[in-house]
């Protein structure tokens, strides 16, 4: 057996071990391994740990009266729609609506649609829930693993983002910054996290754990009004 076929032999037995461990084990945590290199900023990362503390200290509502807000159906988040009215307008898609996480270098188009399909084009603004800026809850959904990094409009990294990380929503005659104030797991049909608040809300949601959609990793943003261009 000449030199050649040994080396081309050597290259694929090699192969098949290092491209499954790149795959499954590398892969998924590229963020954590190149995205903070990438992303290094001292005055971003104290400002973070500064909000992730006070956050952290500051009582939530649930551990003051001791109750959660958990709502439960059979249908999961995505398909607790119902039967609703036909969407008249797609404001959104018409001042070309961007949701960005540099954080984790997520930015993607915001689509609306009625139904979950809407999230094959890209994020989706669930429809009951308010617009961008607006009092309320502004719910986008996404894919986690339907496209991969490189790719930035995927929630593949959603699973990345800190409390304190920026949120922006850009649109063509507006910008929005949110301000993330928790990260949580929860099940697949718990629809409490896209009801509405009294507050202004951003709410992220995709599939967790990674690889499987038995839950929805939900992350929560609070609207920065210093932030928002008037």
């Amino acid at each position: 057996m000449n030199k050649t076929v040994k080396t081309l032999i050597t290259t694929g037995l090699l192969s098949i071990v290092i491209l499954p461990m790149f795959f499954f084990i590398i892969y998924p945590n590229y963020n954590n391994l190149i995205g903070p290199i990438k992303r290094l900023n001292l005055q971003r990362l104290s400002e973070e740990v500064t909000f992730q503390f006070l956050t952290e200290i500051a009582p939530t509502k649930e551990n003051v009266l001791g109750v959660t807000d958990t709502v439960s159906t059979n249908l999961s988040i995505e398909e607790s729609l119902g039967d609703i009215l036909n969407l008249e307008r797609k404001y959104l898609e018409e001042v070309d609506t961007t949701v960005i996480v540099n954080s984790i270098e997520v930015e993607g188009k915001i689509f609306e649609g009625l139904n979950s399909k809407t999230m094959d084009s890209g994020f989706w603004h669930f429809p009951t829930s308010q617009l961008p800026g607006e009092k309320g809850n502004f719910v986008v959904i996404g894919h986690r693993y339907a496209k991969l990094p490189p790719s930035k409009d995927t929630f593949f990294n959603l699973d990345k983002v800190k409390v304190g990380d920026r949120v922006e929503v850009k649109q063509s005659n507006e910008q929005y910054t949110y301000i993330v104030t928790s990260t949580k797991e929860v099940d697949k049909n718990d629809i409490s996290v896209i009801k509405d608040y009294s507050d202004y809300r951003l709410t992220l949601i995709t599939c967790s754990p990674l690889w499987s959609s038995d839950k929805r990793l939900v992350i929560t943003a609070k609207l920065d009004k210093l932030y928002k261009n008037t």
